[in-house]
């Protein structure tokens, strides 16, 4: 009886292995994008006639075996013609082209390529296939956007739900001076108005990611001076699919995804859910996140397509703009004793999309689009006091309770600490109250036409978009907990725009000249509600609205020329940053603004820029090396708003320049065995060319250090035509004519004006702006089995326009030194029967778990952002 078991176990390999044998048609293959030769993932494969089902694997590759003596391979993909191949006896290796439907719309196409490029974009650009993304898994889509060369984070939450990202040198807070977009759609509550991204998808709806750096920006909207970003999420799968995602991880990380979608004829359909928890790397920082959303995609003919997709998100959150001093960052980085504050959103949104081809070289594609945006951020109001000094400031309870881990500390008399701020025994709140609305049509042409023995390619969109503001400001004084309070701003804010752009591609052998241009026409106002209903002589809705109407053209060009393995691409263009709330109703006159006078019109323009780039992307050696190399040379004019609370009086021009390098390397292609290696990296110098800055925290705010006072004095008498430096005297400010300053003179100072330029500041460098910013990755997969490992480094980098290396005693300003990260995964995936898929994976963030100082962004009202934190989490995945 013992042999049974063992000779059953004979017999069933015996049988599977003759099977394999016995088979008449045995294929392996892959199917590919017929326009761009990329792999296609998820392709639905049919064999007939017995029906054998089966799709495509991450990387476009299927393998077919059928006993009969033919057969015919059926392939279907969304947005692509279906295609029929006849299958004879024998075993071969093919490859499956896939034409692109006529009426197929570029946000149903998610290639699997695995270079770090698109080869259709013009300039230099970025991506992160969907492989990529599952293998990191990331956390929230900024620490997947730290791999990509030219784009620095300048972290302060740990999900990235307001995400801070720089691109080529822009001011990074919010990700306001890059457009970012969510297929295709820009992705801010307001781009023109308010374009802080204060709504951002969860990173567990993302396929891919795009970044684009050229000319091509031109096409997308505004805020096309340094670069966009483009997310594209979840497409309707080529077979009908019940998928459910769940991770867990440290700090009560939760993540649930479940999503039903497939493909029948030319109707794909997907809708999904994703609910997210997490205490967050700090006290009193959670997190809870609900998004829904659906898409519909439909050829309805052969001449014609649909695209509708709606989303919703709802997030509760403790976030906190306050955070750690060097003292308290010294004693533990993960306290946060303000556990009043709460941030709360939803945002409703809407994309309706319809293709119609005329004929073969003529199509219109028609784009609606609409988003609702509201929150309410309830934020502690704070003050900054010694820490010895804490106990009696705050009170034995609130002591007790928050402040506990402070009772062992000796701290000096430079040590400070955040607290909240106490008016006759109670904490004081505030809430920033914001609602948006955005909606808009854009009308698109194309139009391949033949001259000079080339085919040719034109295209042109027209769009009107409009934008409405609500900034509301609530103060509540009796209790840190109140959700109500008293009004003290209310202003309305109303845009619209109307912008077209117009390029053709020009080809002419292996020479590709696409010249471009794009025009806006802004009309937008500013309304003081609060004013206006003071206002006893008030006679209409509309007064007291201060209007900002201008007109920008945005001319550019890009250029290939195809080479050996590659492309060598160059391109200029100028770019620009749309005036925002923050500084779209000044006066400008002679480079100097103001505030607007009772006769004075607000006339302040966009910033500007020229931005120049040429570079190679290809295949050195093809299936084993791919590359992108950039320099570029970005000089921006009319440059206002540098930072929080520092702004340029006198307009400024900033240059940044830099490299920008991206590689593949396939080190081991042996039977199942694969290993990659991947660099990413950017080295970027900045410089302030000229302009007058006035930092209007530094001696107001700002809890100055010995060093810092030190340091600062050194700067004045090193250059001291460069510094108008201000004291108070009993008239209020006067110019200190004084040549050589001492620490004693320091209390004394109110203000000073910084001159940047020739015989001034030559050198001053802009705010997050590291010179160095690496990431390594090595990858290794055999069958089921894939592990990989991310070293990321980021160089130092300052945090102001003055450019202080000490740091102060609030953490206000200061250089942040150098760090950085490890992030490792492994992911096992297993084929189970009736077509069902499971990946089990494990990804570690930061396992050094160092801790580094990852920004200062709000600046006097926040110091020290910690980031580093260690994070585990373990996942599963399965389709059904």
């Amino acid at each position: 009886m013992r042999l049974f078991p063992m000779a059953l176990l004979c017999l069933t390999i015996i049988y599977i292995s003759s099977s394999a044998l016995m088979a008449q048609v045995n294929i392996e293959g892959i199917v590919l994008d017929k326009e761009d030769y990329q792999p296609l993932s998820g392709a639905f494969i049919e064999v007939l006639p017995d029906s054998t089902k089966i799709t495509s694997d991450i990387e476009g590759h299927f393998k077919v075996i059928s006993l009969l003596d033919s057969c015919i391979l059926r392939i279907r993909y969304l947005g692509y013609d279906d295609l029929q191949i006849p299958l004879f006896k024998g075993s071969s290796r093919i490859k499956v082209h896939l034409l692109r439907s006529n009426a197929t719309l570029s946000e149903i196409l998610v290639s699997a390529s695995p270079l770090p490029y698109k080869s259709e974009v013009k300039g230099s650009n970025f991506r992160l296939n969907p492989q990529k993304l599952k293998q990191i898994n990331p956390l929230g889509t900024e620490e997947a956007l730290k791999m990509i060369p030219g784009v620095n984070i300048v972290g302060d939450m740990g999900l990235s739900n307001r995400p801070n990202i720089s691109i080529r040198g822009s001011w990074g807070r919010r990700s306001k001076k890059v457009l970012l977009l969510e297929d295709g759609t820009a992705a801010a509550p307001a781009p023109y108005i308010a374009p802080g991204a204060y709504y951002n998808p969860v990173s567990d709806r993302i396929t891919a990611v795009e970044v684009y750096k050229g000319a091509e920006l031109l096409r997308y909207g505004p805020n096309n001076m340094y670069g966009a970003i483009n997310y594209i999420t979840a497409l309707p799968p080529q077979k009908p699919q019940l998928r459910l995602k769940l991770m867990g991880g440290q700090r009560n990380y939760t993540t649930g995804l479940l999503s039903y979608g497939g493909t029948w004829n030319n109707l794909g359909a997907l809708v999904e859910g994703v609910y997210k928890r997490f205490d967050g790397f700090t006290q009193n920082s959670s997190v809870e996140v609900l998004n829904l959303n659906a898409k519909i995609f439909s050829k309805l003919s052969e001449n014609q397509s649909l695209y509708f997709k709606v989303s919703g998100q709802a997030e509760e959150n403790q976030a906190s703009l306050s955070s750690q001093t060097p003292f308290t960052f010294k004693v533990d980085p993960q306290q946060n004793p303000l556990d009043a504050d709460q941030f709360t959103m939803r945002r409703y949104g809407v994309d309706v999309i319809h293709k119609l081809n005329l004929n073969k070289q003529l199509n219109i594609t028609s784009k609606i689009y609409g988003s609702d945006f509201e929150r309410d951020w309830w934020r502690q109001i704070t003050n900054k006091i010694k820490a010895s000094a804490v106990k009696n400031y705050v009170g034995d309870d609130i002591y007790h309770d928050r402040y506990q881990y402070l009772k062992n500390e000796d701290p000096d008399d430079e040590d400070y600490v955040i607290v909240g701020r106490l008016n006759d025994g109670h904490e004081s709140t505030s809430d920033s109250r914001w609602a948006y609305t955005v909606s808009g049509i854009k009308e698109t042409i194309n139009y391949n036409w033949s001259a000079w023995g080339q085919k040719h390619e034109f295209e042109s969109g027209l769009n009107i978009h409009r934008e409405t503001f609500k900034d509301r400001f609530l103060v509540a004084d009796n209790s840190r907990w109140s959700r109500n309070g008293t009004t003290t701003t209310d202003l309305w804010y109303r845009l619209l725009s109307f912008n077209v752009y117009t390029q053709n591609q020009f080809n002419f052998g292996t020479w590709t000249i696409t010249p471009i241009l794009r025009l806006e026409h802004i009309n937008m106002f500013r309304q003081d509600l609060i004013a206006a209903a003071d206002n006893p002589n008030l006679i209409n809705t509309k007064e007291g609205r201060e209007y900002n109407i201008y007109t920008q053209a945005l001319p550019g060009i890009s250029i290939e020329k195809k080479v050996k393995n590659g492309i060598v691409y160059s391109g200029v263009y100028q770019g620009m940053i749309a005036p925002s709330k923050v500084f779209g109703f000044l006066v400008e006159q002679d480079g100097i603004i103001t505030n607007p006078l009772a006769t004075q019109s607000i006339n302040i323009r966009p910033e500007l820029s020229w931005n120049k780039e040429l570079g190679w992307r290809g295949q050195l050696i093809r299936d084993q090396l791919a590359g992108q190399f950039t320099y570029f040379h970005n000089t921006t004019r009319n440059f206002y708003a540098g930072g929080r609370n520092e702004v340029f009086t006198t307009l400024a021009k900033i240059n940044v320049q830099g490299l920008e390098i991206s590689l593949q390397k396939s080190l081991l292609r042996r039977g199942d065995h694969r290993l990659d290696l991947s660099l990413n990296a950017s080295w970027m110098k900045s410089r302030v060319l000229s302009g007058q800055l006035e930092d209007r925290d530094l001696f107001s705010q700002v809890i100055h250090s010995n060093a810092t006072k030190e340091e600062y004095i050194h700067k004045v008498n090193a250059n001291r035509e460069a510094f108008k430096i201000f004291v108070k005297s009993n008239d209020g400010e006067i110019l200190l004519q004084k040549q050589e300053l001492q620490i004693e003179d320091f209390p004394s100072i109110s203000k000073s004006v910084l001159t940047f330029g020739e015989k001034s500041i030559e050198n001053a460098e802009a705010p997050y702006t590291p010179r160095i910013n690496t990431s390594v990755g090595i990858d290794y997969s055999h069958n089921s089995l894939s592990t990989g490992w991310l070293l990321h480094y980021v160089g130092s980098q300052y945090t102001e326009f003055h450019n202080f290396k000490q740091e102060s005693s609030d953490g206000a300003i200061g250089q942040l030194p150098s760090y950085h990260t490890m992030d490792a995964y492994v992911r096992y995936h297993v084929l189970a029967d009736h077509g069902m898929e499971m990946t089990l994976f494990l990804n570690g963030k930061n396992l050094t778990n160092r801790i580094y100082k990852a920004s200062r962004l709000n600046r006097a009202t926040s110091g020290i952002f910690p980031g580093g934190f260690r994070q585990l989490v373990l996942g599963l995945d399965v389709q059904f």
